[in-house]
This record gives structure tokens, C-alpha cells and sequence, in this order.
């Protein structure tokens, strides 16, 4: 991989996050928020967790700027747990704004009152992608213990790892769709959002073989 495709998906993998934190933080349509609000760190932590930390864990998987398996798994590892724990704190932050209300999935119970289609559906995929996040943590975190015994396990990781980093990206487009943004900066960050995804699902396979070993002495 040469240094003008990793800085493609340096590039890609900022770029979402911080036109959402623009988004929220400026003075322009559908911005003006405050950082003191739970709220407001809801779609700032989410975004840097998925189209940004996520294809970036997925970058050191298959560039060959970091030298040799054993610290690709390891920044690897890194920098998944870290958009893990930046998604559960976007979670949180979600939950305590609505548990004010209360809303959840989308339906307003004190009101008894539904969203909007655009709002259920992000309600329930975002549901969906965190729990499949956290699952693919347990996994990937059994895998790399495997994989320092010498042992291959969990020939799906990669798979959904994909799938997840196209829909955490996906559900940053189903925002936009009832989000109070002017419709161009909502087709900017549609825009940016599925570049990344599309970076970090289908870029190249890595060069090396998901059987090398984990470390030098290993491959005795």
C-alpha cells in the first residue's frame, strides 16, 4: 500500500467526524449546540467511533507502513477497543438525554407518540451495530489470544467487521435524513460518511495472510 492510499484513508476516515462536529458546534442550520448537553456528544462520539477510529483500525490491518504482522494486530487491536469504548460513551450519552423524556426506539412514552420513519429506523439500527460491536470485541479480543498461541479461530471476524463498518457509517446517513442541517451539508457528510465506510470494507485485502504469525519467534 503506498503513502498516497494511506493518506486516503487518513483522510476519509476524519473527515465524517469532523464535519458532524461542525455541524453540531457551528452556528449554521441544525448547529448551535452545546458541549454541555449529553446530547450533543451523542453524533460527535459516534461518528469518530465508526467513519473514523473503526477504518482506521482497519487501515493498520492493511497498510504496510507499520512493518510486520505482530504490530499490525496490535494497533489494530488498540484502536478497535478504542472505538468500542468511543461508541459506548455515544451510547450513554443518547441514553441519558432520552431518559428525560422518555424516548426510546424512536417512541416518545410520555407522549405515546411515534418519530419519524428516518428516526425509528436509526434508532433500531444503532441498537443493532452496537451490539454487534460489542460482540465483535468479545470475539476479536478471543481471536488475538488464539492467535498468540499459535491458533487460527473466528474465520469470521474480518466479515462482519465489514458489515459494521458499513452500516455504523449507514446510520450516520440516516441522521442526516431528519437532522436540521441545510440539505447540502447533509449530502456533505452523507457523502463523507460512505466514503469511509467504503475505505475501510473494501479496501484491498491485506498483503500478508491472516495465518502469519503473530510473532517472529513464532514462526519456527
Amino acid at each position: 500500500m503506498t503513502a498516497g492510499v494511506d493518506a486516503i484513508f487518513i483522510l476519509s476516515s476524519f473527515a465524517a467526524p469532523l464535519a458532524v462536529t461542525y455541524g453540531m458546534l457551528g452556528h449554521g442550520a441544525g448547529g448551535g449546540a452545546s458541549l454541555s448537553t449529553s446530547f450533543t456528544w451523542h453524533p460527535i462520539l459516534m461518528s469518530f467511533a465508526f467513519p473514523c477510529l473503526m477504518v482506521l483500525g482497519r487501515w493498520v490491518y492493511v497498510t504496510e507502513s507499520l512493518g510486520d504482522k505482530q504490530e499490525q494486530r496490535s494497533a489494530h487491536r488498540g484502536l478497535m477497543i478504542l472505538s468500542t469504548l468511543v461508541a459506548i460513551g455515544g451510547y450513554v450519552a443518547i441514553f441519558m438525554s432520552h431518559a428525560k423524556i422518555p424516548s426510546f426506539f424512536g417512541y416518545n412514552f410520555a407522549k405515546h407518540t411515534w418519530a419519524v420513519p428516518a428516526r425509528i429506523c436509526h434508532d433500531f439500527l444503532g441498537y443493532s451495530v452496537l451490539l454487534a460491536m460489542l460482540y465483535q470485541a468479545a470475539v476479536g479480543i478471543m481471536k488475538y489470544r488464539n492467535l498468540e498461541a499459535g491458533q487460527r479461530s473466528f474465520p469470521f471476524h474480518g466479515s462482519l467487521g465489514k458489515v459494521i463498518l458499513l452500516l455504523g457509517p449507514m446510520n450516520i446517513v440516516t441522521a442526516c435524513l431528519f437532522w436540521g442541517w441545510s440539505p447540502a451539508f447533509k449530502v456533505l457528510v452523507a457523502c463523507l460518511a460512505s466514503l469511509a465506510a467504503l475505505c475501510g470494507a473494501f479496501w484491498p485485502a491485506p498483503a500478508k495472510p491472516e495465518s502469519a504469525p503473530l510473532a517472529e519467534s513464532m514462526k519456527a
